[in-house]
């Protein structure tokens, strides 16, 4: 083999080796994180049948999902003759009292007069819940209606990642802190205001030793 043979066969394999480094195969792993979903909570029940199980209900859920304010409606026939206004207000106030026990706070409550309806309760507010990554589906042969022909657009971890999402008990804790205590800043300023004004030596001396026999005395 002669040195241009050998030059050219060793051209062509580190074309080759190049061509190899290059090329790179999609991830076929979920890599995302879960999602928040905004929806609005909606509940409706005769107050013939609200009890203490089901404001505690509400009340449970809310905790967990709310994300604004609890806005609390009872719907009532003024023109009925077994139920008027003053038990309307009379049965809204002991709803509300009895969410505010349960650790609802913020609740929006009024009385809304309709003409030819049983009275009614109506609770509604923001809820957010997390969700499987964007994208995400499970995988197919569970629970989804697919087969495993369809095995090959599915992404591995998406299966777990659903089921995780269900169990976190208060999603909006996803979005973390946002905001910081005012008070934090006055106290910083107020530390700065005291160094500002104060002698240095005095703030910075030895603090003053206490000895038993002053504890004793």
């Amino acid at each position: 083999m002669n040195n241009k043979t050998g030059l050219l066969l060793l051209m062509m394999g580190t074309s080759f080796l190049g061509a190899c480094g290059r090329q790179s195969t999609p991830s076929m792993m979920n890599t995302s994180r879960p999602q928040l979903i905004s929806e609005t909570s909606l509940q409706q029940r005769p107050v013939s049948n609200v009890n203490e199980a089901y404001l505690g209900m509400i009340a449970d859920d809310y905790s967990r999902y709310g994300a604004a304010t609890l806005q609390m409606s009872l719907a009532y026939d003024p023109n009925a003759k077994n139920y008027g206004t003053v038990q309307a207000f009379k049965d809204l106030s002991r709803f509300k009292a009895k969410l505010e026990k349960s650790g609802v706070r913020g609740i929006s409550a009024e009385t809304v007069k309709a003409e030819g309806t049983e009275p009614v309760l109506m609770i509604s507010y923001d809820a957010v819940k997390a969700a499987a990554p964007a994208g995400c589906r499970n995988m197919p042969g569970m629970d989804d209606g697919l087969t495993t022909e369809q095995i090959g657009d599915y992404r591995f971890g998406c299966s777990v990642d659903t089921i995780l999402a269900k169990q976190i008990y208060r999603p909006s804790d996803l979005r973390g802190v946002g905001e910081t205590d005012p008070g934090d800043g006055r106290r910083a300023a107020n530390n700065v205001e005291y160094y500002r004004q104060v002698n240095q030596d005095e703030a910075e001396g030895d603090l003053n030793r206490i000895e038993r026999s002053d504890i004793q005395q």
